[in-house]
């Protein structure tokens, strides 16, 4: 490797007698008249040696050593002190400003030539080591970057075993009230449909009462209350309570199912059903934020392991609608291909979209743009390996400023299931 000699002298002899020296072993040599223009002639070339003369008109030779650390250079020089000057003081001075030896003139061919060799040697050996400690600290920066977002996703991870634990024992609890509930209002049901009945009938004899002031007030009371209106209104706010209790019960058993991700037998499973599922879980998420739209084709039954798909699913369906800015529109699509043998189903919203590098990342373990605690915590990573083990396809299409699109591609039938599995 060819290395680099800068000559300070304000001598033109001396150079020349130098430059002689040197030049079969070192043919790349620079020169400088003065301490000034050896300065300058350090910032613009990189330099491996600098063989510098100390008593120099506009600049001497301390004054380059005393500003030679104070320069921003790709690669520091080392410093070898060529002059006429034998006073032990001088000597001690340059050293102490960093010279690293110290040739008195005149001086020996060979012993100049020794030295230059030994200096360039010991600093390529530096210069090496340098670049090998910056390039270990990169890449223990590196690990250690990785690190931390291992151990952010870790204890994240463990929050959603927790979680999920909490979300199961909260989805027991809430089964109870939903169920006396629901009962209940089929027992008011049934009641009130008794006291109407009980209403109709004293109705049939208010015509066959003589009239009197009871009978006038009780009637006065009658349209007050608006009877008919009561009676229809009742029926309606029974229904949509039913309606009500009935959401929460799916809402309930979509939570549970979700929350055993455990369970790991494979089945044959409508597609479509999981999605709802999904939707269900996110629909406070989402609602504030995009509307959904479903178009969904025609799809058979599908072998694969529940709780895992739904878990896919749902972290695809959180990540669009945390991918907008502003209220947007996320489309679900489905269908078949390849004579019926897979299913696809995609979700594509609106949103902000990612640029190509990011795209190439997402499906990396720890990789995410979000910060730690936002969204589920799943991580494409694990839809990734999930969509992988059911031999499926999952991939991106994304442009920034206009949206995403993530499609899943899943096989109908699961050849050579594990045994341990079978299809309940």
């Amino acid at each position: 490797m060819s290395q680099a000699i800068l000559l300070v002298d304000d001598n033109d002899i001396n150079r020349r007698l130098v430059r002689h020296i040197l030049a079969d072993e070192f043919p790349e040599v620079y020169e400088a008249v003065n301490g000034l223009e050896c300065l300058s002639q350090l910032t613009k070339y990189a330099v491996d040696l600098v063989l510098l003369d100390l008593n120099m008109p506009e600049k001497s030779g301390f004054e380059v050593l005393e500003e030679l650390p104070t320069l921003s250079l790709t690669r520091t020089p080392t410093v070898i002190v060529l002059s006429a000057d034998n006073d032990p003081e001088t000597i001690s001075r340059a050293f102490h400003l960093g010279a690293a030896d110290y040739v008195s003139t005149p001086f020996n061919r060979d012993e100049l030539l020794a030295r230059v060799r030994t200096h360039l040697a010991m600093h390529n050996r530096e210069q090496y080591l340098e670049q090998r400690v910056d390039e270990r600290t990169r890449e223990l920066q590196a690990m250690n970057a990785r690190l931390q977002e291992a151990t952010a996703q870790l204890i994240q991870a463990e929050k959603m075993v927790s979680l999920g634990q909490l979300a199961a024992g909260v989805a027991h609890e809430i089964n109870n009230p939903v169920g006396y509930i629901n009962s209940n209002l089929d027992t008011l049901h049934a009641y009130l449909g008794d006291l109407w009945r009980l209403v109709e009938s004293y109705e049939a004899l208010e015509s066959e009462l003589p009239d009197s002031e009871l009978l006038r007030d009780l009637r006065l009371l009658k349209q007050r209350l608006d009877l008919p209106y009561l009676r229809e209104d009742c029926s309606h706010i029974i229904d949509e309570s039913r309606q009500g209790v009935a959401h929460v019960k799916q809402i309930v058993s979509d939570l549970k199912g979700f929350a055993h991700p455990e369970q790991k037998a494979w089945q044959e499973v409508d597609l479509h059903q999981l999605l709802r599922s999904s939707l269900n879980i996110v629909s406070n998420e989402l609602k504030y934020k995009c509307e959904v739209v479903l178009n969904l084709g025609e799809l058979v039954p599908i072998q694969c392991i529940g709780p895992q798909i739904s878990q896919v699913l749902l972290n695809l369906l959180v990540n669009a609608g945390q991918s907008m800015a502003d209220f947007g529109r996320i489309e679900v699509r489905s269908g078949v291909e390849d004579a019926g043998d897979y299913v696809w189903l995609s979700i594509e919203d609106n949103g902000k979209g990612m640029a190509l590098d990011v795209q190439r990342k997402i499906f990396d373990p720890f990789f995410t743009t979000k910060p730690v605690g936002e969204g589920t915590g799943l991580g494409l990573s694990v839809s990734y390996g999930i969509i992988q083990m059911h031999r499926g396809e999952i991939q991106v299409q994304s442009t920034p400023g206009c949206g995403s699109c993530f499609t899943l591609r899943l096989p109908v039938i699961q050849p050579n299931l594990p045994s341990a599995s079978p299809l309940n």
